[in-house]
Order: structure tokens, then sequence, then C-alpha cells
């Protein structure tokens, strides 16, 4: 398998995600950033949360659905 990695401009993400979705390839999307406050509030939210509530990424990523516009 090959892996590539593109530098994808914020307002084409969405349309590239779809067209991407149609072929059925693997996305993985490693480049965000994220602020302090988004940080804080994860810090939280696994703070409160039972950890058998937590779900596997692998399996989150299966139950992910992108919307569509039709």
């Amino acid at each position: 398998m090959t892996q590539i990695t593109l530098n994808i401009p914020d307002n084409e993400l969405d349309f590239f995600l779809k067209l991407i979705e149609k072929f059925n390839y693997e996305t993985i999307i490693t480049d965000f950033s994220m602020t302090q406050e988004m940080k804080n509030l994860l810090d939280e939210r696994r703070q409160t949360t039972e950890k058998e509530n937590f779900v596997p990424w692998e399996e989150a990523k299966k139950q992910l659905q992108f919307k569509s516009n039709k």
C-alpha cells in the first residue's frame, strides 16, 4: 500500500474528503491545531468520564459518518 501526504487548503478540505470517500479510501488527518480552551475542555471531560465509557479510536472511526450535501 502506498501512503501519500497532501497539504489541502482549509477551504477545499470538505470537497477533498468527500472525493476520497467516494473512492472508499482511508483518510488520516494528522495536521490540526488545538486551542488551549479546547485542550482544557478535553482534559475536563477525561476527568469526569468513566473509563468504561471510552471507545477505542479504531472503533470510533468506524462509527463516524460524513455529511452528504444531497
